[in-house]
């Protein structure tokens, strides 16, 4: 009898954790950041291409800050892998194209997108995160 409620106590832990979303799993999310480059008051674009070493971060959850990041390839894409099946946030920085009068010249803004993995082995190939530079 004793065993019994050994074994029941111990299967019972097992099954009431719950992993939240983070690292620790088998899913991956990728994707691209891609630069429009534009004169100094946003009126005119002047070219686009990949955007090579811009940080991407993370959110797992609920979180308030990033849980990781990580910088873009030559070609502008990122992945994160080991990822558990939750909800997350991919996020880099842009300047802000509605600063037209370059006003506020270091002024920033996020470029985000959210993602529910619901599978353990899923890929997520994220659309491409566009920002802005002058």
């Amino acid at each position: 009898m004793k065993y019994y409620f050994l074994i029941v106590s111990v299967g019972m832990s097992l099954v009431s954790c719950k992993k939240e979303a983070g690292e620790g799993g088998m899913a991956r999310i990728q994707g691209i950041v891609w630069t429009d480059h534009y004169n100094g008051n946003f009126s005119k674009l002047l070219g686009s291409y990949s955007t090579m070493g811009e940080y991407v971060y993370i959110q797992y959850g609920d979180e308030i800050s990033y849980g990781d990041r990580i910088r873009t390839s030559y070609d502008g894409r990122f992945e994160f892998k080991y990822l558990r099946p939750g909800k997350y946030t991919i996020y880099c920085f842009s300047k802000d194209p509605s600063d037209v009068d370059n006003a506020e010249p270091h002024l920033e803004m996020s470029v985000k997108s959210e993602v529910v993995i619901t599978k353990r082995k899923e890929i997520v190939e994220l659309d491409t995160l566009h920002v802005y530079d002058n």
